[in-house]
């Protein structure tokens, strides 16, 4: 049997990575306004579960995130990261800076950021189903 996690708000999937250099620290990645995890363990960690918290999809046995619709990337940095560094590392991310021709986690590499983790999450009221036949893959 497989089943189907679903968030019932647009944005409750997202995709993180978290670098850090010296007191400061980006939080960037994307957000999927639809989408969904499927796993074929049912799943359990609901009576626990915290809607404002969320999961990390590590979490869940056997979960591995599904189709996804209308990624937008967002970043976000901690209070130590100066306007004009901001900037710079937004454009970076966006790749809206000719500058640099790598991708942006090699870039920020190459500045001193060192990536301390990349998860994926999905948060907000979720809907569980249970297909009868294996996921549909559309490749």
């Amino acid at each position: 049997m497989h089943y189907q996690i679903i968030p019932l708000e647009m944005g409750s999937l997202v995709e993180r990575n978290i670098f850090q250099n010296k007191n400061k620290e980006i939080k960037c990645g994307v957000a999927w306004k639809l989408g969904s995890v499927l796993t074929n363990i049912k799943p359990n960690f609901l009576k626990l579960y915290d809607p404002n918290i969320g999961i990390c999809i590590d979490d869940i046995p056997g979960g591995a995130i599904g189709k996804t619709y209308g990624g937008e990337k967002v970043i976000y940095f901690s209070d130590t990261v100066e306007e004009d560094e901001q900037d710079e590392l937004t454009d970076i991310f966006y790749q809206s800076n000719r500058k640099y021709s790598k991708n942006y986690e090699d870039v920020y590499h190459d500045l001193g950021w060192i990536k301390i983790s990349s998860e994926s999450y999905i948060f907000g009221e979720l809907e569980i189903k249970e297909l009868t036949d294996g996921p549909i893959s559309y490749k």
